[in-house]
């Protein structure tokens, strides 16, 4: 079974050893490590960072007013943020989704 750090740090693997600090939000390596996802998600995806930053932003918004606990909050928005950048990408290529599928997350 896999044991969790005490500190509340655990790895993330898109950040490629970087410690995600999921605890503190206003921890400076936690919004180095969050700028870092957001620029790994605008070069995965070919979105401009400022695009990725807002829908991160406005997505981790809705997750954390309704999030009990709070801890996966950054990792639900980054998956969050990936499926919508990869539907609009699709979109704009002319690849509609499936029906039924345009609204999953």
């Amino acid at each position: 079974m896999a044991r969790i750090p005490s500190s509340g740090t655990i790895p993330h693997p898109i950040l490629s050893g970087m410690l995600l600090d999921m605890n503190e939000t206003s921890n400076p390596s936690s919004i180095v490590a969050r700028e870092s996802a957001i620029e790994f998600l605008a070069r995965e995806t070919g979105t401009p960072v400022d695009t990725v930053k807002e829908i991160y932003r406005a997505e981790r918004e809705k997750l954390e007013r309704s999030a009990r606990i709070k801890t996966f909050v950054p990792v639900l928005a980054h998956g969050r943020v990936k499926s919508i950048l990869r539907r609009e990408r699709k979109r704009r290529h002319g690849m509609s989704a499936p029906i039924g599928k345009a609204n999953n997350l």
